[in-house]
């Protein structure tokens, strides 16, 4: 087992794609910066609208905390999601593609084995990914906008109901809790992916039902119309790792969800180990 994650992570950190993750993460954070610092400013100078009144009347708001947050909320809905679906997705049908499966297979390694050793693979680059993520933001903040206390307003991160603050050095380990409940969250992303990666023989095919899957219910989710079905969507239970955000943390709520959120990724997993274990891979 310790030999096969040995070279499961060999392979992770060879491939163009690993690097090419977290150059695109970094030219996004680039990206948050220019826009958070033209919208911050132009805010600032009297032209806050009565939607948003609490969130512009003090210019103390815009910090680099709050960069972060902005960063990070808008990231893990859309776009980290992407880079780990494409590494899961491609770890057992991209194999198969390369030819290279039947030859793991034949050495004396259970199909169990393999799996979960990919899992976990995916499991370390995607904990990788976010603290890079989360981390990088919260520099780029203190470096080019300063920090303060993260003041939290009703708004467009449908975070709070009521305005709250959380004080600096606090608001710096809550973001610390979100790159574990992040991590956590996005692992139920990633379980569907192996399954789609054993399911199917081209890496491309389970990528995209993946994401199409995703996307499908992370944007019929915010939908009033199907507002009654929110609770039966995972994507309404991943969420969850937002929670560590608030000025008053809801633990009951966040194991919660986190024990859904594994309950999720342990069916996944089993089903795509008894999928994978039956599969015939000699063709």
């Amino acid at each position: 087992m310790f030999t096969q994650l040995r070279l499961e992570t060999l392979k992770l950190v060879r491939s163009k794609s690993f690097y090419l993750s977290f150059a695109a993460l970094a030219a996004f954070v680039l990206l948050m910066l220019w826009g958070f610092y033209s919208y911050a400013q132009q805010k600032t100078n009297g032209l806050a609208t009565e939607q948003f009144k609490y969130t512009y009347e003090s210019k103390s708001y815009f910090n680099g905390l709050t960069f972060a947050l902005y960063s990070v909320m808008f990231s893990f809905s859309l776009l980290i999601p992407i880079f780990v679906a494409m590494t899961a997705g491609s770890q057992i049908a991209g194999e198969r593609q390369a030819g290279t499966l039947r030859m793991i297979c034949v050495r004396p390694v259970s199909r169990v084995s393999l799996l979960l050793s990919k899992f976990l693979v995916v499991a370390f680059y995607t904990y990788l990914l976010v603290s890079f993520f989360i981390g990088l933001n919260l520099l780029v903040g203190l470096l080019f906008v300063g920090w303060g206390n993260l003041d939290l307003y009703p708004g467009p991160l449908n975070l709070v109901d009521a305005p709250g603050q959380i004080l600096r050095d606090e608001a710096l380990w809550r973001f610390f809790y979100a790159s574990f409940s992040g991590t956590w969250a996005l692992l139920v992303v990633a379980a569907i992916a192996m399954l789609f990666s054993v399911l199917f023989e081209n890496p491309v095919t389970a990528v995209a039902s993946t994401l199409a899957l995703y996307l499908m219910l992370y944007i019929v989710g915010r939908i009033e119309f199907f507002a009654a079905l929110r609770p039966f969507f995972f994507t309404t239970d991943v969420d969850f790792w937002r929670e560590v955000l608030k000025p008053e943390v809801p633990w009951p709520n966040v194991w919660h969800y986190a024990g859904t959120c594994g309950a999720y990724i342990f069916g996944l997993l089993l089903t795509a180990v008894v999928i994978f274990d039956r599969k015939d891979i000699t063709n």
